[in-house]
């Protein structure tokens, strides 16, 4: 297609409009192989990964089906499996009467930072990014005070936060903290990262965590602190904290939307600096 061409010499970025960038961006992913062991339908998807990732912005419209048919010289059938791939992997969203968008990348979490070894993404500087939802202390229900090694009904500070971005809650943390540790923790600002307080005020020396990763489906009481749909898809991440001493400091249960979030692991034979 003429229209599809690229131009020897491309006026600056900010005087190109929308449809010539999406123009060239079409040219520079380049065509489906007619011959291949890989079917069409993943070749486009790849194909539209790349458009979405390295030439398109978050919230730009991709072509219609049937623009993306004539462009590719693929069914419709075709082109609705690649999208509701990538859709169903959080690359591309479906609005309803509006069409296809390119979302926003995912947050990463990192597991196992090197400047502390609890932090994330609730412990950032910016505390505007974290609200507090709820602070109480209660009796422990029989697996908090397992998880805590404490005897049944023990009581324990219950401290939730929530996390925002770009004014959405994103995922939400639960903390449970044994009362008998630290007995007056509700009197102080529970906002900051809470392992900084123990290790600050408490003067209390977290060396391990213990963490298990599930997928789960988000129930009524979730979804609700999260404004989105029973179901929803949610990655939850169970933490236990232990002292120096050998005893349980905190319990996490930290709730992440699945479709705003990805985990980052860094990998090395060797320890930092060997």
């Amino acid at each position: 297609m003429e229209a599809m061409s690229i131009v020897s010499q491309a006026p600056p970025a900010a005087q190109i409009s929308p449809t010539n960038r999406l123009a060239s961006a079409i040219a520079d992913v380049g065509e489906l192989a007619a011959v291949s062991s890989t079917p069409l339908w993943l070749q486009l998807k790849h194909k539209l990964r790349d458009l979405s990732s390295f030439h398109l912005e978050p919230g730009d419209r991709l072509p219609s089906e049937a623009e993306l048919c004539g462009i590719f010289k693929v069914s419709r059938v075709t082109v609705r499996q690649a999208i509701t791939a990538l859709v169903d992997e959080g690359i591309l969203e479906r609005q309803q009467g509006r069409g296809t968008f390119v979302c926003p990348p995912r947050i990463p979490e990192t597991i196992g930072q090197q400047d502390h070894f609890l932090l994330g993404q609730f412990e950032q500087e910016d505390a505007g990014t974290v609200s507090l939802n709820g602070a109480e202390t209660v009796l422990a229900a029989d697996w908090i005070a397992q998880r805590l090694g404490l005897q049944p009904h023990a009581k324990v500070h219950k401290i939730r936060k929530v996390f925002v971005q770009d004014g959405k809650p994103v995922a939400i943390k639960t903390s449970f903290v044994p009362e008998a540790l630290v007995p007056d923790l509700m009197e102080y600002n529970l906002l900051p990262p809470l392992y900084g307080l123990l290790e600050g005020r408490f003067k209390y020396r977290p060396v391990i965590a213990r963490e298990t990763i599930e997928f789960i489906i988000a129930d009524d009481f979730r979804a609700g602190i999260l404004a989105t749909d029973v179901g929803h898809p949610l990655m939850l991440v169970e933490r236990v904290v232990t002292l120096d001493t050998g005893a349980a400091i905190e319990l996490s249960r930290t709730y992440y939307d699945a479709l705003k979030f990805r985990f980052e692991r860094h990998i090395s034979r060797f320890p930092s600096g060997g």
